[in-house]
């Protein structure tokens, strides 16, 4: 089989499936590993080079004790290119919890009638930076839930503030959120407001596994 990247430069289509699960599965039931090709594959990944679907399945398939053993290794050395000698910390805050999807391991779910539905006003929001900042914190992951009054604006915003905010010697240097997907326009309007790193889930790209 040949990967052929250029089927996945997709359109900003919403809600438009994209993945082609036989030509994953297709990958994984045929790719045959060696310890040469994982070598191979483990020496692209240090190099920081993107893999492609099919040098993916030759490590998912790799089963020979050596090649677990170079993949183990390979990871943490690029592990350690990445992010050195260091563990990074932040801190959730949650800026609203209302939401119009139905996750089902997710306590936002819309169909959770016990939930007490909140989202912070600005001055809300500041207050809640500064006790945070109080007690040394200077990165932040900015929590919402998936509904439409947080839009891509009222997220910029909200990211704007929390790097406003300076309380004594604290400042907030880093914002990361965790979010809904947005379009392109959407993460353009998000990234232009300085964020971090850009959080979100899916339990599962297999529709199967999802259905249930």
């Amino acid at each position: 089989m040949k990967f052929t990247p250029e089927k996945y430069a997709i359109p900003d289509a919403p809600m438009q499936p994209f993945i082609d699960t036989g030509e994953i599965w297709d990958f994984l039931n045929k790719t045959i590993s060696t310890p040469v090709k994982v070598k191979e594959v483990v020496e692209k990944s240090l190099a920081k080079s993107r893999l492609n679907l099919e040098e993916v399945a030759i490590l998912i398939n790799a089963t020979d004790p050596g090649s677990v053993q170079l993949i183990k290794e390979g990871a943490k050395e690029l592990k350690k290119k990445i992010y050195g000698n260091r563990i990074v910390l932040f801190a959730p805050l949650y800026v609203g919890n209302k939401c119009s999807n139905n996750c089902a391991y997710c306590g936002f779910k819309a169909s959770n009638r016990d939930a007490v539905r909140k989202t912070l006003s600005d001055k809300e929001l500041v207050k809640e930076i500064e006790v945070l900042e109080d007690n040394g914190q200077k990165r932040l992951i900015l929590v919402y839930g998936e509904h439409a009054q947080y839009s891509p604006e009222f997220i910029a915003q909200t990211v704007k503030i929390a790097y406003s905010v300076k309380k004594g010697n604290g400042e907030i240097r880093r914002v990361n959120i965790n979010a809904a997907p947005l379009d392109i326009e959407g993460f353009r309007t998000v990234k232009e407001a300085g964020i971090g790193t850009y959080q979100v889930f899916q339990e599962t790209y297999h529709r199967e596994a999802y259905k249930t």
